[in-house]
Formats: structure tokens, sequence, C-alpha cells
């Protein structure tokens, strides 16, 4: 089986999605863990929602 390279596209694109997924991933531990950060995003989920609400009439 020959050995395949990565180009240096392919490369920055895998760095990238690698990092977002991490950062991701540390966000949503963060979120799940501190019950500050759950009533921060919660209040603002729910300001989304009333927006969109707001916007379609509901």
């Amino acid at each position: 089986m020959k050995d395949r390279r990565l180009d240096p596209r392919a490369s920055v694109v895998s760095f990238l999605g690698t990092t977002l997924l991490a950062t991701a991933a540390a966000t949503g531990l963060f979120v799940l863990l501190d019950p500050r950060a759950q009533a921060f995003w919660a209040a603002r989920f729910g300001e989304l929602v009333g927006a969109v609400r707001g916007l379609f009439g509901g």
C-alpha cells in the first residue's frame, strides 16, 4: 500500500476542523457543568426565541 501525504489545503482544513471540534466540546462541557453559564445561555436562548417569535408575529 502506497503512503499518501495530505496536501497543504487538506492539512489546514483538518487542523481548523479539529480545533473547532475541540473548542465546541470544551465550551459545551463548561456550559453543562457551570450553573451560571447554564443560566446565561438559557437567557440568551430565550431572547433569541422571543425575537424569532416577534418576527413571525407569534
